[in-house]
């Protein structure tokens, strides 16, 4: 069996909230700690792309292209240690459940497939599986002039959405997103 392996996007300028979303507060740790926390329980390999920092036994992974978005982080993911498919999640995603990402990792991806969080109709880009043959494609849209993730979705051979339901994936881009956040939590 393929070893499991989950990245974290981390890097960006965070400029919406003012300060980096990895180092966030939410419970007794960070918004960074708490993914690394629940991403370890299911994957064999934790690494962080982009940001500066990465938790003991977690590889920092930098982007190719720094300030190039999401996707820069996502051809350093499925770039590392090639040979299987990569599980992605944006950092400010710090609420993510064992049940969401089950049932965005399995079952096994066909090749050229994605499987990503759809959220009351929108697609979460940042949030899903990737084929490790997708890498070149990835590759090629990072040296277009459109580095948008749904510019890249576009071009998936096998886009498979899935629909999320439980709340997890509230995304934080903003101190008022935080805000919501933190209501939900025990600070």
């Amino acid at each position: 069996m393929q070893p499991r392996r989950a990245a974290i996007l981390a890097g960006g300028s965070s400029s919406r909230m003012g300060s980096p979303k990895s180092e966030l507060p939410v419970g007794s740790t960070t918004f960074l700690g708490a993914l690394v926390e629940r991403l370890r329980a299911s994957f064999d390999d934790v690494v962080v792309c982009g940001g500066t920092v990465a938790p003991v036994g977690c590889t920092l992974l930098p982007d190719p292209i720094p300030d190039a978005g999401p996707l820069s982080g996502v051809v350093s993911a499925l770039d590392h240690k090639a040979g299987g498919d990569t599980f992605i999640v944006g950092v400010d995603m710090p609420l993510i459940s064992d049940a969401t990402i089950g049932l965005l990792t399995g079952p096994a991806l066909l090749s050229g497939q994605a499987r990503v969080a759809r959220v009351n109709g929108r697609i979460q880009p940042v949030c899903g599986m990737y084929s490790e043959q997708l890498l070149p494609l990835a590759r090629a849209r990072l040296s277009s002039d459109d580095r948008s993730m749904m510019g890249f979705l576009r071009r998936v051979p096998i886009l498979s959405p899935v629909d999320i339901t439980d709340g997890s994936l509230a995304n934080v881009n903003s101190p008022e997103d935080y805000e919501r956040l933190l209501a939900r939590t025990d600070r």
